[in-house]
């Protein structure tokens, strides 16, 4: 049997407030021998950030708000037909479909405040960092990644460290190959 060796990626995101100084970082890294395919502009006239992976805060409150929404919906309709059968309200004649129309009721309910808290939160509260250097994207700014072995990623660092960033974050993934 053949065991998955986990694969280790390192990232480093170094963030500049104009794309001249962005420039002058990807030289910089080119000059030291870095791959282009290693390093990566992200900003107005290079790649975006759809390309490269950064969350969509709206694609994020939508996706959030029809999970809610389902989760929510399915609890609403049991709540509905649990309180229909404990309070005995006849709202029709045929207490099936009293039943039906309680659970109905409860499921929609339900799905209406999923859709309106999930979106809200999704939309209003969600920090995730990926969402935080799209926002600089569109805001102007520029992103100079790095990515590679951890050896690579730290000659990077040092190197970029010498540059006047706005932030300069690393990061390590560790994924199972498959």
């Amino acid at each position: 049997m053949q065991t998955i060796e986990p694969r280790e990626r390192h990232l480093i995101i170094a963030v500049f407030g104009s794309e001249s100084s962005a420039l002058e970082g990807f030289r910089l890294l080119q000059r030291s021998g870095f791959s282009p395919e290693n390093v990566a502009i992200v900003g107005k006239g290079y790649r975006d950030a759809d390309a490269v992976g950064f969350a969509d805060p709206v694609k994020v409150a939508k996706e959030r708000a029809l999970r809610t929404a389902g989760f929510t919906g399915i609890v609403g309709a049991v709540m509905g037909l649990t309180f229909n059968l404990i309070t005995h309200i006849q709202i029709v004649p045929n207490q099936i479909i009293t039943w039906m129309i309680a659970a109905f009721l409860g499921g929609i309910s339900g799905v209406m405040g999923g859709l309106f808290v999930g979106g809200g939160v999704g939309l209003i509260f969600e920090s995730g960092e990926s969402i935080s250097y799209r926002n600089r994207i569109e805001r102007g700014k520029y992103l100079l990644l790095v990515e590679g072995k951890e050896a690579l990623v730290l000659t990077a660092q040092e190197q970029l460290r010498e540059l006047p960033t706005e932030s300069l974050e690393r990061y390590y993934f560790r994924d199972a190959q498959g």
